[in-house]
């Protein structure tokens, strides 16, 4: 590095304008150790690190007996519940759900989603 560039470096370590400017430097060999050091770990930014902790899962924790069951909310198939995982993620508000297998009566029930995850327990039963 050419020794103005380097002189331009240290000033702009030196004044905080870099995010290198947290480590006190001596020599310009510190200020290039330390330049290398945030290149290559870079920090993860404090707002985006918020945002992940802040976001709340919210939508219905289904718990469906038999497992092979078909979901639907709102007229839409969403899959078989052993597929769904653990949280199916709806937006908060009243939804249309129901539960459907061959050979077995339909569940259906409105269901109000809050801001947090709605335990729903379905157990479908066979039809005669």
């Amino acid at each position: 590095m050419p020794p103005n560039a380097r002189r331009l470096l240290i000033a702009a370590l030196m004044a905080g304008t870099c995010a290198c400017a947290r480590h006190p430097v001596a020599r310009d060999g510190d200020a290039l150790a330390l330049l290398r050091v945030e290149a290559v770990r870079p920090a993860m930014p404090v707002g985006r690190a918020a945002r992940v902790e802040g976001a709340a899962a919210t939508g219905l924790r289904l718990d469906v007996m038999p497992d092979g069951a078909r979901v639907f909310v709102d007229g839409r198939a969403m899959g078989l519940a052993r597929q769904l995982g653990a949280l199916l993620p709806l937006a908060p508000g009243v939804h249309q759900v129901s539960v459907r297998l061959e050979g077995h009566a339909t569940w259906r029930a409105e269901v109000m989603v809050g801001d947090r995850p709605e335990p729903i327990q379905v157990t479908l039963t066979a039809s005669p």
